[in-house]
């Protein structure tokens, strides 16, 4: 099955590292997954660019040359807006796009909760490229700035992404920063401090590269998540903050309804998700759901000709739980929930 890199990305971690498996990749780092398996990745730029792993397989590429200044730069690639049916746009989106007109944005919300897919949909809607780099895993600067690659029997300091895109005047979107690696962050910390403004410079293998104006960086971050780490303040001091709700009641059946969910199932995500994150906030529970789940079991309904939506909805949240959170109050909260919910069909 094809799939596109807007698509990989709002994948949850766990169903991007079964894909990978799947594919025979030994990475387990999600930009790389994503690297190596969509099928429109930087397809415009004439470099192939994916994980190591993958690249032996695959057609390579036409010899790349160096520019003047002895690095490669990758062609952004024009940025990708929603999947998977029509847009449900937020009602925090017009402060997204007001606040990137003025610099740096960062977005706080919870799992599912539309960050990445808002930035996606406002990039393609404005015609801009899009650099994205995910930072599970554990992001280095190298990872922002590029290395020297062995490429077509030579070695080249092949810039990344994210550095073609300040440089060019691009935007970029780092999707789970708080996960980054220090030195990444004092990257991005230097080069945007001056958004708008001509000035700002950063260093690609020994050369000076002057940040474009119109280069806008983009955060997203979970907060409270297990190997997430607290954001550094002098960065934050750079980016406009918004925080953005988990979807919920209307919301949440709004995006339900544009992934083709069908409407007998609505009811029951919507019910059962709301009570769990409600569960998640007064720390009943530890496990935090994501919207993402009913999409998996619908989807999975699908597959088997329709069969329990319910079974497979609480499948989809009981097998995200692992070792540190407390299965047993999950599985109790649920039962709670679908408890509340024939009392409240039957009034």
């Amino acid at each position: 099955m094809s799939m596109t890199r807007v698509e990989l990305e709002a994948l949850d971690i766990h169903d991007l590292r079964g894909l990978a498996q799947e594919a025979g990749l030994a990475t387990i780092r999600k930009a790389s997954i994503v690297a190596a398996l969509s099928a429109d990745y930087r397809a415009d730029s004439g470099v192939l660019v994916a994980a190591p792993e993958r690249i032996a397989a695959a057609p390579g590429p036409a010899p790349v040359q160096p520019s003047g200044d002895g690095v490669v730069w990758p062609e952004v690639p024009p940025a990708t807006s929603a999947v998977n049916g029509d847009y449900v746009e937020p009602p925090w989106l017009p402060e997204l796009k007001a606040a990137a007109t003025i610099g740096h944005v960062e977005l706080m919300g919870p799992a599912g909760s539309g960050k990445t897919l808002a930035v996606h949909h406002l990039a393609a809607s404005l015609g801009k490229k899009l650099a994205v780099v995910t930072a599970d895993g554990g992001l280095r600067k190298r990872d922002l700035v590029g290395q020297r690659e062995l490429t077509g029997g030579q070695t080249v300091l092949m810039a990344a992404e994210f550095a073609a895109a300040a440089r060019a005047g691009d935007w970029a979107l780092i999707d789970e920063a708080n996960m980054a690696e220090p030195d990444a962050i004092s990257f991005v910390n230097g080069m945007t401090d001056r958004p708008g403004i001509e000035g700002s410079t950063f260093q690609v293998g020994g050369q000076t590269v002057e940040v474009h104006p119109e280069f806008r960086c983009f955060l997203t971050r979970n907060p409270g998540y297990v190997g997430t780490r607290p954001m550094n303040e002098a960065l934050r001091d750079r980016f406009w903050s918004i925080d953005v709700p988990p979807l919920s009641g209307d919301s949440l059946a709004a995006m339900l309804r544009a992934h083709d969910v069908p409407k007998t199932h609505i009811p029951e995500a919507v019910w059962l998700i709301d009570t769990l994150y409600r569960a998640w906030e007064k720390n009943r529970i530890s496990y935090q759901v994501s919207p993402r789940r009913a999409l998996d079991a619908a989807a999975m309904c699908d597959q088997l000709g329709g069969s329990e939506f319910r079974y497979w909805l609480e499948r989809s949240i009981v097998t995200k739980i692992d070792a540190k959170h407390d299965g047993e109050a999950v599985k109790r909260a649920i039962e709670a929930a679908w408890t509340a919910f024939r009392a409240s069909s039957s009034d």
